[in-house]
């Protein structure tokens, strides 16, 4: 599709699945695309875990050929696809759209800053019990669409988990809901790294 063709889909209701590394997507992504690392092993069960039955979706991943898979392997899985974003990102800014940054904080950052964030947590609730940032709140990544709405906007909110890949895609969902989402790189492994504190207590949202 197009760079016209897709951001006429986008105003008919389609979503944007953007496949690029969270790193690529933070450095710029279409407006309101959710971002999904592309996995050939297991993306279309992530992409059943963490999006609604019947979303129709427009395909961005680079190289071109990863895009072609991708769609291949979504199709094959049922997802409604109206297609994929031919040229990438760079056909994008050629045509003169819009694209928005996802802002991204080291764990570092995190540990100085903590109190001017709401920590969002989206591993599954095993791994948050086993122990998370001080003061942080669970959205597992499979609850993220239905529920992103519904997190507060009252504070910037720093996205974490084991790595940034889900992470990633969670933050996505809170852009997409208005909210001033920062993506937490590293996550909880290099928090760990670092020897910082965890609780093994907490609360949800």
């Amino acid at each position: 599709m197009t760079p016209r063709e897709t951001s006429e889909a986008v105003r008919a209701g389609a979503v944007v699945l953007d496949l690029r590394p969270p790193r690529a997507f933070a450095a710029g992504h279409l407006p309101g695309a959710v971002n999904l690392q592309f996995n050939r092993a297991d993306l279309a069960d992530r992409a059943e875990l963490v999006l609604p039955a019947g979303l129709a979706m427009v395909v961005h991943a680079e190289p071109a050929p990863i895009a072609t898979a991708a769609v291949g392997l979504l199709a094959d899985a049922g997802f409604d696809l109206h297609g994929l974003l031919e040229g990438g990102l760079a056909a994008w800014r050629d045509a003169g759209m819009a694209v928005e940054p996802l802002p991204l904080l080291s764990v570092d950052e995190l540990r100085e800053l903590a109190d001017g964030y709401r920590v969002i947590d989206v591993r599954e609730r095993f791994e948050f019990r086993h122990g998370h940032v001080g003061g942080a709140e669970l959205l597992p990544s499979g609850d993220a669409w239905e529920r992103a709405a519904d997190v507060p906007a009252d504070r910037p909110i720093a996205v974490i988990c084991g790595d940034q890949n889900r992470s990633a895609t969670v933050a996505s969902m809170l852009l997409r809901a208005g909210r001033e989402a920062h993506l937490v790189m590293g996550g909880m492994v290099d928090w760990l790294e670092r020897g910082y504190p965890v609780e093994r207590e907490g609360t949800t949202v």
